[in-house]
């Protein structure tokens, strides 16, 4: 199997699917003038030409509209906003127009979470006002093997489906607690989030959770980079003998209660993290969940149910404000926890 980042997994992934099916188009902002910013469309339209992949303005309503008209016509649209915070100049289309439309429409859609940044539109998580609306699909995945199968899987898909990867999953990783120093390839970035990645092909189910450790003290329910950051927190605790079972969302919408509710049996204990802001986060939504579908597992509970998220702020760079999760905070809460 090939090593591949977390960037090269997923350009590899359009490539196969553009390969694999021809109706699959591209348009959105700097995809070939700049290798969609960050090199996931790098290649693209040396090899598949100007009439599969194109450059848009900067006019994200544009953008949605032209998907909408692509999958009536029989295409399977991918359209690129950039950054995910971009997506809500387009919310009307996307959220109404496509989310709320009962119609199948096989339509993708990718945007980048950056984090705390120079400005909030650049940094905010918004995967929480997307997952109100009834017919989208979110994947926020974390490794380079996720993103692959689950981002093949999305644009097969007959329903809607939004990407939001993390600039950071990109460019960095965590592996056991240490943080990687990126690096660049030409105008791939290749991050120290490397993994090892099947060379034949592999699809992965939408709405199916991963535990990426196991443990038996707390479970810690994430998704998106958080995912690293809680490893890492794992990887500390368990030189204080605290051990933290990991379970990856990898899909926010539909969400695998299931495997949370397995995990939860066994450790009593529930903290969930993620980097959206903490007010009508999708920890609410997670947590409550829970407590429908397994109330003698709330019963039973040995600590109260905790959510760790952002600040109810806009996600600008202030480095001394510790807006968003990291490692040290996710370990305090689990001490806290028990």
């Amino acid at each position: 199997m090939a090593v591949l980042s977390y960037i090269e997994a997923l350009n590899q992934a359009f490539k196969e699917e553009m390969r694999r099916d021809e109706k699959v188009v591209m348009w959105g902002e700097d995809l070939i003038s700049m290798n969609g910013v960050m090199g996931q469309t790098q290649g693209i339209y040396d090899e598949f030409g100007g009439d599969r992949i194109k450059d848009t303005p900067i006019c994200e309503q544009a953008i949605a509209g032209m998907t909408i008209g692509a999958a009536y016509r029989g295409l399977r649209p991918v359209g690129f906003f950039m950054h995910a915070g971009f997506m809500l100049a387009a919310f009307d289309g996307l959220f109404l127009k496509i989310g709320c439309n009962p119609a199948s429409l096989p339509i993708t859609v990718h945007g980048v979470i950056t984090g705390p940044t120079e400005d909030h539109d650049h940094g905010i998580s918004p995967e929480a006002l997307f997952a109100h609306s009834p017919y989208w699909k979110i994947i926020m995945p974390s490794t380079p093997y996720d993103v692959k199968g689950l981002v093949k899987s999305a644009i097969r898909d007959d329903c809607p489906v939004m990407i939001l990867d993390h600039a950071a999953a990109m460019f960095s990783g965590y592996s056991d607690g240490t943080l990687y120093t990126p690096y660049t390839d030409g105008t791939i970035m290749l991050g120290g989030n490397r993994q090892e990645v099947p060379d034949e092909e592999y699809l992965l189910p939408l709405g199916e959770a991963d535990v990426k450790r196991e443990g038996t003290d707390v479970t810690l329910v994430t998704y998106s980079f958080q995912v690293h950051h809680a490893l890492a927190a794992a990887s500390l605790l368990d030189e204080e003998s605290i051990s933290v079972e990991v379970v990856d969302l990898r899909t926010v919408v539909p969400l695998d209660v299931k495997t949370i509710v397995e995990s939860v049996r066994k450790t009593g204990r529930l903290l969930i993290v993620h980097e959206a802001m903490k007010r009508a986060g999708m920890a609410g939504e997670i947590a409550f969940r829970v407590a429908e579908e397994a109330p003698d597992v709330v019963g039973s509970l040995k600590t109260l149910t905790r959510r760790l998220a952002a600040k109810n702020l806009p996600l600008a760079h202030r480095p001394d404000w510790n807006l968003t999760p990291a490692t040290e905070s996710i370990a305090a809460a689990v001490r806290e926890m028990v």
